[in-house]
């Protein structure tokens, strides 16, 4: 039924799907209202101004990327039409090419993260270490579809060794850094959007344990629907990376991510109950 409603909805024009996201956005935010008492109060705790018209617009951005999504899945894409770099973003992804020990990336759910994903696999095979759907056939039905991309999901479990010989191979990783870790004992406790969070430190331990480039990537959309991608923060491991330097760039990214969100607040997952307490 998905891949139907998919292939429908991919012989809608590009410029077109804001209008159908816009509206199912309104409804999940307006009507359903899924969330909306934690998105406002989590904006308002982090001092984002009008928060009503703010929580608004990121329901209806995260609308236009769900209807975005299945225009995706249902045909092949051009991703160069889709997704764009910006000067920087290309300055340090060229650099991590020419060092050719592959990228791992310190992720998060801003803008259409999902077609960012796989704009970011024609750099380097990407695999996005992330919790599967709850709903079996649906998280088969998107995970056929983005290997089309080249870019595969795995589970935590065992998903630090496949990250590491994923990297070994000059591929690029994604790791999630604004949810709540399964453990306290792999995060950090830092401030984030004005309450302390924890934070997974799976990926800057992965870059120091392989040596790849630590980027902190995100998305945001341009004026023409397309998704700019940007990079945040860029470290190159030392040598001999130390659990002082894990902890320093999961800081460093974490605040990148924070000051991101701040300035662009309509595009980040307020959803997320980010800030609970993960199990020790």
């Amino acid at each position: 039924m998905i891949g139907a409603i998919a292939r429908g909805v991919s012989t809608l024009a590009f410029t077109d799907l804001n209008v159908f996201g816009g509206a199912i956005g309104a409804l999940t935010s307006d009507v359903l209202r899924v969330r909306r008492a934690h998105v406002e109060a989590s904006m308002a705790r982090a001092g984002i101004a009008n928060t009503t018209e703010t929580a608004r617009g990121m329901y209806r951005a995260l609308g236009t990327s769900f209807v975005e999504v299945l225009w995706l899945a249902g045909a092949r894409r051009d991703l160069s039409t889709l997704a764009h770099p910006d000067a920087n973003a290309r300055r340090v992804l060229a650099v991590a090419r020419d060092r050719g020990r592959g990228v791992v990336f310190a992720a998060s759910h801003t803008g259409n993260w999902e077609i960012a994903s796989c704009a970011m696999s024609t750099y380097a095979p990407m695999l996005i270490v992330t919790k599967h759907l709850s709903i079996g056939w649906i998280d088969a039905f998107w995970q056929a579809s983005r290997s089309r991309y080249g870019v595969s999901l795995i589970g935590a479990s065992g998903a630090f060794a496949r990250a590491r010989e994923h990297v070994a191979t000059g591929g690029s990783v994604a790791m999630m850094i604004d949810q709540v870790p399964i453990k306290r004992a792999h995060a950090i406790e830092l401030p984030f959007l004005g309450e302390n969070a924890w934070v997974d430190r799976a990926a800057a331990t992965l870059a120091a344990k392989t040596g790849a480039m630590f980027i902190v990537p995100a998305a945001r959309r341009a004026p023409d629907g397309s998704q700019e991608l940007m990079v945040l923060e860029a470290l190159e491991p030392p040598a001999k990376a130390t659990r002082a330097w894990i902890d320093l760039a999961t800081t460093l990214a974490t605040s990148a991510l924070d000051r991101f969100v701040r300035q662009n607040p309509t595009e980040w997952l307020w959803m997320h109950r980010r800030w609970k307490t993960p199990a020790a």
